[in-house]
């Protein structure tokens, strides 16, 4: 693919000044709050607020380390392609609509269906694969490329290319290595090798074999041992990444298991995964999506596989997302994949203490709000969740975006609950390292969790990581405990909260491991 590389070149002489924090308090949690349905809200289902335009579909959503939202899949008219624009919004204006930089990419790479990580240790993003140009008039083959791009995180972003992958991606996964590297897998045109991203942004291939391994957004995740763990379809597997890399099968679920690129799957706890939903799609596309749930724990040597409740409803293209206080909750989808059968206009809470599922608030049961194939959900730091997006292709073209309020913000009246606030505490942790943390009432905090900043798309979040962190009180001061290695807490972003007796959260402190 040709690139614009003497005009990146001649960016890359900008003045690199990265955006300041935003501020949520003074910003998105006034305005977007404020207008919630607060008659409809309660500690048990949460609200809904209003659907607002979104300058595109949100195919791909991440947070950016300052707390500003990337996306980017189709153009503003809802066409697929990722090759001409992406969207950078910030919460601090203080609406869904307010906020938004639409930016052009001028750099040829078509960024459809392709994976984004921040980079450890930078403000900056990486992109990988994507979509593929040919012809004349140049059009989509609906085949990987090998690009890789840096979003460059400034006030105002520019994306410049970087050294090109060995293979070809198309729905790729990028997992961050406890080392700091990247880790590519999948991606059609590439599945035959994995590859890895070292810190001077060059790639190597490893040597297994992976093409009996699905090209769909493989599900992986860094084990507690500092393998990558992962699903493709329902069979398990390790890879040792050191050296040129050995793959490791391990196991099949049970058929009856979620299965398929259909499903959601979120560490919702160190070493262990939620997994919902999904199902072989048939020939026709009208098989009924799962109910379904399993936790899968790749705590011990072998991946243990046990049932959980099922869903409330079979879906597919859902998207699960664990929040503040570790439950996690399962946004759109429905019963046959990408059509407007028995679709899930609910906020479906999993509780990982009891094992069951709430059934929450419930969004205006009309086209526009129903999020299948290619809709998104992202934590934001104020611990409410970003939800849109939905077409290119499907039977809706859904350029909006709304704000879920989970029922942790409420209370017993149905009004927001009063927050404890974060007043200090660090902006970098070290592995094992104990930290102060300071409360407006430190006497009323009863949790502190941290989760890494949300990579988003097609209902896996390649970033997601939830960890509780214990602590101590030391008069008016929390001694906190961070993380114990980087194989438990991988290197990059993360949302720190307080959560009080109520579990009511605070805003979160974004800090750097």
């Amino acid at each position: 693919m040709v690139k614009n590389r003497q005009a990146y070149a001649r960016a890359e002489g900008r003045a690199a000044v990265a955006p300041a924090p935003r501020a949520w308090a003074a910003g998105l949690m006034l305005a977007l709050l404020a207008s919630a349905p607060d008659a409809m809200a309660n500690r048990v289902s949460g609200a809904w607020g209003p659907n607002g335009a979104w300058p595109l579909i949100p195919i791909h959503m991440l947070l950016l380390p300052e707390g500003r939202v990337l996306s980017y899949g189709s153009n503003p008219d809802g066409t697929q392609t990722g090759r001409f624009w992406y969207d950078i919004w910030d919460p601090a204006a203080g609406s869904i609509t307010a906020g938004h930089q639409l930016l052009p990419n001028t750099t040829q790479t078509d960024l459809f269906c392709s994976a984004q990580v921040v980079l450890p240790g930078s403000e900056d993003v990486l992109l990988l694969g994507g979509d593929n140009w040919v012809g004349n008039p140049p059009a989509t083959n609906n085949r990987g490329n090998n690009d890789s791009l840096i979003l460059r995180n400034q006030a105002t972003p520019y994306l410049t290319p970087a050294a090109d992958m060995n293979r070809r991606r198309w729905y790729a996964t990028v997992t961050t290595l406890p080392n700091g590297e990247i880790y590519v897998q999948g991606g059609k045109d590439g599945t035959d090798r994995a590859e890895i991203r070292n810190a001077g942004g060059s790639f190597r291939l490893l040597a297994f074999d992976s093409s009996a391994l699905t090209y769909w957004y493989p599900r992986n995740f860094v084990a507690p041992d500092g393998r990558v763990f992962g699903v493709s379809n329902q069979s398990m597997y390790y890879v040792d990444t050191s050296g040129v890399g050995t793959l490791t099968m391990a196991g099949n679920m049970a058929a009856a298991s979620p299965s398929g690129v259909t499903t959601t799957d979120v560490m919702y706890d160190v070493g262990k995964i939620l997994r919902t939903g999904g199902g072989s799609q048939s020939s026709t596309g009208t098989r009924d999506g799962k109910a379904s749930a399993v936790l899968i724990d790749i705590n011990g040597p072998t991946p243990v596989v046990t049932s959980t409740a099922a869903m409330p409803y079979r879906l597919h293209h859902h998207t699960g997302t664990v929040i503040a206080d570790g439950r996690v909750v399962v946004t759109g989808g429905s019963r046959q994949p990408n059509q407007l059968v028995n679709v899930n206009y609910e906020a479906l809470i999993w509780s990982p203490s009891t094992g069951q599922w709430t059934v929450g608030a419930k969004t205006p049961t009309t086209n526009d709000h129903a999020r299948l194939y290619h809709s998104n959900a992202l934590l934001l730091p104020d611990a409410t969740i970003l939800v849109g997006g939905g077409g290119a292709p499907g039977p809706v073209v859904n350029t909006n975006a709304q704000i879920y309020y989970p029922p942790y913000l409420y209370n017993k009246s149905g009004t927001f609950a009063v927050r404890p606030v974060i007043t200090a505490a660090p902006d970098r942790l070290t592995w094992g390292e104990t930290f102060d943390l300071q409360s407006n009432t430190p006497w009323k905090i009863k949790r502190v969790t941290l989760i890494k900043t949300g990579s988003v798309t097609h209902g896996f979040n390649m970033e997601a990581r939830f960890m509780e962190l214990p602590f101590t009180r030391s008069g008016s001061i929390l001694k906190v405990q961070a993380p114990a290695n980087a194989n438990i807490a991988t290197p990059g972003r993360y949302l720190l909260f307080v959560l009080d007796g109520q579990g009511v959260p605070s805003i979160a402190k974004v800090v750097s491991l």
